[in-house]
């Protein structure tokens, strides 16, 4: 009896940990990972966030188990997801920064894994340095990236392209209902709370800048969370969701994140969901890593994880088994060579102390100093030491792990005989030459880095020679700022001195041979402004053997080739143009840059099919630079699409700095073909405002008003545009029509 009694008493509690429901079985369940960038951890009420609520964050985490501390490989957006989708910590998998480099072709990833075991694949990420072509794409059937959609001075702004939470989940819901019936791996990025920070003006949100961007996600997440449950998918799949990393918003002086490993960069909200597997409402005490979601995720399922994982799985301490002691962490930063020339910084921490590897070390106790404000590395060497090596022996084990492909690039003798040739050599060995120097503490620089923003701001509002004292400034003190030398060339060409942006372009060129692995994402950025350079002078045959090299380096490389490709149609090869643009926009269907250079060798070649089809592509990806769509929306116009053709004009508006009578006209005109007769009726009302004594206006306000069956209205329309020009017989026809005077 008393055995019975015991059984009954196991099943009770079972009961009450899972639910009355059925388990779905662990080879039955879909996955879904939801990645929040720039999430602090602290800034969630489930972590004790007062900010702004976030119910639907809190209610999630209340449905699993929260990680108290959960930590990011790196501050960064692309080299953290490329830890979370390998199970690698970045030495190993290759990826230190965003936009230079790429997670190698052939990497294993959770989702190659899940979608080898049947499960349909399906990724939606919300900005642009996730986009397809970073590596990350690798193993989804489906993946719906950011459009390459906005230009600046003929140049798309590829790393300020995002799309909001509410427009990535325009895009999930229907691939979930699709997909509902069926097992699937499902990837959703929301990318808002990044700076800027600019949620939408249309909701009642709450908090300011940052805190307002959090309160927006968590209405966002709401609606996800809510699309599941109606569709019953919580109970039969596996949940994460998980920070990249977090925003410092100042503290330590750095405004967001990248350049340092405190709390608030590399502290992430994490909880893991899998209703009838995992215990819910409960609390993970330690630290779990972003390498560790991998083989977390592919241990509830029953499977392996991938080869070569360095993440450890965290069942059984998610379970509640407290007999398992939390790893020590692992954060790493190398923006700050890479970007800046300073040192790059390395993290360990336990449950209790932190130790970060700089020029000056540092180490905190973040039971008694959580902000990390008070250094005791002076105080502590003996555990200074300790740790040292800890980190050290990790450092080894990870970077003997990684690919040697990925290792640092040298040139080939052929490369650096080309490069001397041109002149971007002056002389000395293309090595790695003062590489080892001691690099400044960016905690020593971090005031650099301001003024640099400040001189970008001026840039950008026009004033290169004020931002070229600044830039002038910072080189002199710090040549192997790589940034500020970037910005000087960019305001050098503004400025027409051409002559003078070589000379900053190639000085650059001999610094960067010096840079070890930094030197190929900094050459590829120098030999481009070389090559602009030589084709604005019209050096055309220096400008090509510059692209050739550059592709030839990187053969993905979609800047130089589509700038290779203007090129051609500038000296009147559109046909090769064309079959390289159609090469790139097969990796990158919504690349602006490319759409638009193709139109225009379509253009010149009178292929006005092909240009049609364009037009509608450069439309739907919302692409292009202003020329282009301007004409893209008169050709959309006359082939009766006009639907798409707005889309055109309004983006091209858009890039404008003030509003243009031209573009609007075009615009309400197609708004008012498409049958959106209020936005016609806002644009036409703007344009009545920039263009008081044209007729126009106020005729094409009176046919909205005609077709929205208000003759009286439409006819006081008509009567002023005749008072404005006597002479305008569309309007005195329109009266006519309507069967009034004038």
């Amino acid at each position: 009896m008393a055995q019975r009694l015991q059984v009954i008493g196991l099943l009770l509690v079972g009961l009450a940990m899972f639910g009355c429901g059925a388990t779905v079985p662990p080879e039955e369940r879909s996955v879904i990972l939801i990645t929040v960038d720039t999430t602090r951890a602290d800034r969630l009420g489930l972590y004790g966030g007062t900010a702004v609520p976030t119910p639907n964050l809190d209610r999630l985490g209340s449905l699993g188990v929260v990680v108290e501390e959960g930590i990011s490989q790196v501050p960064l957006t692309l080299p953290a997801h490329s830890s979370i989708m390998t199970g690698k910590y970045p030495a190993s998998h290759g990826v230190h920064h965003n936009g230079i480099f790429r997670l190698p072709e052939g990497t294993g990833t959770l989702a190659a894994r899940l979608r080898d075991e049947g499960l349909a694949t399906g990724a939606f990420v919300s900005a642009y340095v996730l986009n397809r072509g970073f590596g990350v794409e690798q193993g989804f059937d489906t993946f719906s990236d950011v459009p390459v959609n906005r230009f600046e001075g003929g140049r798309d702004q590829l790393f300020s392209a995002e799309r909001t939470a509410a427009e990535t989940n325009e895009k999930v819901f229907p691939w979930l209902e699709e997909n509902s019936d069926r097992r699937f791996f499902l990837w959703v990025h929301y990318y808002d709370p990044h700076e800027p920070y600019a949620p939408p003006e249309d909701r009642e949100l709450e908090g300011e800048g940052y805190d307002r961007e959090i309160s927006y996600l968590d209405s966002e997440i709401g609606a996800l969370l809510n699309k599941l449950e109606d569709l019953d998918l919580l109970e039969r799949s596996v949940l994460v969701l998980t920070g990249d990393h977090g925003e410092s918003l100042g503290e330590h002086g750095e405004l967001t994140h990248g350049i340092f490993l405190y709390e608030s960069a590399v502290h992430v909200p994490m909880f893991f969901l899998a209703p009838g597997l995992l215990p819910e409402g409960t609390r993970l005490k330690g630290t779990v890593e972003l390498v560790d979601i991998q083989p977390t995720v592919l241990d509830l399922l029953g499977l392996q994880p991938l080869p070569g994982t360095e993440g450890v799985s965290q069942v059984e301490r998610l379970e509640g088994n407290e007999d398992i002691a939390a790893g020590p962490a692992h954060a790493e930063t190398l923006m700050g060579r890479l970007e800046f020339g300073w040192a790059e910084l390395h993290m360990v921490r336990d449950g209790r102390y932190k130790y970060i590897e700089a020029p000056t070390p540092e180490l905190y106790d973040l039971r008694e100093d959580p902000s990390e404000s008070v250094n005791l590395a002076t105080n502590d060497p003996e555990r200074v030491g300790e740790m040292a090596e800890l980190l050290g022996e990790w450092k080894s084990i990870t970077e003997a792990a990684a690919d040697p492909d990925q290792a640092t690039r040298s040139l080939t003798s052929e490369e650096e005989e080309a490069l001397r040739s041109l002149g971007y050599l002056s002389g000395g060995s293309y090595k790695e030459e003062g590489a080892d120097q001691l690099l400044p503490d960016p905690k020593d620089m971090i005031q650099e880095l301001r003024r640099l923003g400040n001189a970008k701001a001026l840039a950008l509002g026009g004033d290169h020679d004020g931002a070229l004292l600044v830039f002038e400034e910072l080189l002199r003190a710090h040549p192997r700022n790589h940034q500020a030398r970037l910005s000087r060339i960019t305001s050098l060409i503004n400025l027409k001195r051409h002559a003078d942006a070589e000379e900053e372009a190639r000085a650059g060129l001999v610094l960067a041979s010096q840079e070890g692995d930094a030197a190929g994402s900094q050459e590829e950025d120098l030999l481009g402004f070389l090559a602009t350079l030589a084709f604005l002078q019209n050096r055309n045959g220096e400008a090509e053997e510059i692209y050739r090299d550059l592709i030839a380096r990187d053969p993905e490389n979609d800047l130089a080739g589509v700038d290779y490709a203007r090129l051609l149609i500038e000296t009147g090869r559109e046909e090769e143009a064309l079959k390289r643009l159609n090469a790139i926009l097969a990796r990158t269907p919504g690349n602006g840059m490319a759409l638009a250079a193709r139109f225009q060798a379509e253009r010149i070649l009178g292929m006005q099919e092909e240009m049609l089809r364009t037009a509608e592509e450069l439309a739907d990806a919302q692409a292009g630079d202003l020329m282009t769509l301007e004409l893209a929306g008169d050709l959309l116009i006359g082939s009766g699409d006009p639907a798409r053709a707005a889309v055109c004009y309004e983006i091209a508006q858009e890039q404008l700095p003030d509003l243009s009578p031209r573009l609007l006209m075009k615009l309400g005109q197609a708004q008012a073909a498409a049958g959106d007769l209020d936005s016609a009726e806002q644009t036409f009302l703007a344009c009545n405002k920039l263009m008081p004594r044209d007729p126009r206006p106020p005729f094409y306000l009176g046919l909205i008003d005609q077709q929205r069956d208000d003759p009286e209205k439409a006819g006081r329309r008509f009567r002023e545009a005749l008072n404005r020009n006597p002479r305008f017989a569309p309007a005195r026809e329109a009266l006519a029509r309507i069967g009034a005077t004038p």
